[in-house]
């Protein structure tokens, strides 16, 4: 066994995500300075504090349940109630899918040729 599996600790990789956390009904604007699969560390900014419940949105997830697990007036720890999607928490938004079917595919497009065929 490893010492982070045996301390209950992942792996946490160093990021830079933007993320939205709402907290008492507040939303702020944080930066995601280290994130693992249970867990996240972000910037505070003395609003966070040890034992509060909160809702973090970063790349393509939304609304992940977190506790505050430890303040300081810089930097806070958060613990998710699930493990996350790695990839999706570093996806940047607006990476999604692309509608291949249905009405948006016949939208009109500047690049389009109209007509149906070479002119």
């Amino acid at each position: 066994m490893t010492d982070d599996l045996l301390h209950g600790r992942d792996k946490r990789s160093s990021v830079i995500i933007r993320a939205s956390v709402i907290v008492a009904g507040m939303r702020l604007d944080r930066r995601v300075r280290n994130l693992s699969l249970h867990g996240a560390c972000i910037d505070n900014q003395n609003d966070l504090t040890v034992g509060s419940i909160v809702y973090v949105s970063m790349g393509t997830l939304d609304d992940l349940a977190a506790e505050v697990m430890w303040a300081s007036p810089k930097l806070a720890g958060l613990r998710f109630t699930l493990p996350i999607d790695l990839e999706a928490a570093r996806r940047p938004r607006g990476s999604g899918t692309v509608a291949k079917a249905g009405w948006m595919i016949d939208t009109d497009s500047a690049h389009r040729i109209r007509g149906g065929g070479p002119r």
